[in-house]
């Protein structure tokens, strides 16, 4: 998926749920490869558009049908992925990580869709560690005022829970590692060592 498409699927979503009678605004924050690509302008494709609920669980409750059908019915339409929409993220995440309000990116139709600070999805992606995460935080850290181990460390303690970390302090400090040059550094002094 590129930028021009996930704008596409999701302006196609908010039709559908107008058809399927919602109304009322459904709040997602948007994360992961869709945020790069549009906000950060990142040279890459997403294969899907990982999303955080904003709204309480009365608005989920009354919205996941429709949303379900819409996202199919986008699938379809689009031969794409009926997973294109992952909202599952969520359900993986929620008790690691804080979830920001946002600020509103763009309305389409009910479907009205947030983003966080960047220095929210610079956190996501130290915590997630993989290859393409680590390639996002490089575009990242030029775009915001993190210069050190110490204040990539303040941004994990805001956004991700202290268990979270604890559980996975392997994954966090090899990308800080690798990011900030310490690893480089040990390796250096690793090969010092051993002439």
């Amino acid at each position: 998926m590129k930028a021009e498409d996930i704008e596409n699927y999701l302006s196609q979503l908010g039709q559908e749920l107008l058809n399927r009678g919602i109304h009322e605004p459904i709040h997602l924050l948007l994360i992961g490869g869709a945020y790069m690509l549009l906000l950060t302008n990142t040279p890459r494709n997403t294969d899907d558009i990982d999303i955080f609920w904003l709204d309480e669980e009365e608005g989920l409750q009354r919205a996941i049908r429709p949303l379900q059908e819409g996202i199919v019915a986008v699938a379809a339409a689009n031969q794409i992925d009926p997973n294109w929409l992952n909202y599952m993220t969520q359900l993986l995440m929620y008790d690691l990580v804080i979830v920001p309000d946002g600020n509103l990116w763009k309305a389409f139709g009910p479907l009205h869709i947030y983003v966080p600070p960047q220095e929210y999805i610079l956190a996501l992606k130290i915590f997630a560690g993989r290859d393409k995460d680590i390639e996002d935080c490089r575009i990242l850290l030029q775009q915001v005022k993190v210069g050190s181990r110490q204040q990539a460390k303040i941004l994990l303690d805001r956004y991700i829970l202290p268990d979270a970390q604890q559980n996975n302090t392997e994954t966090i400090t090899q990308s800080l590692n690798i990011l900030f040059g310490k690893q480089r550094q040990q390796l250096a002094q690793n090969d010092g060592a051993e002439q």
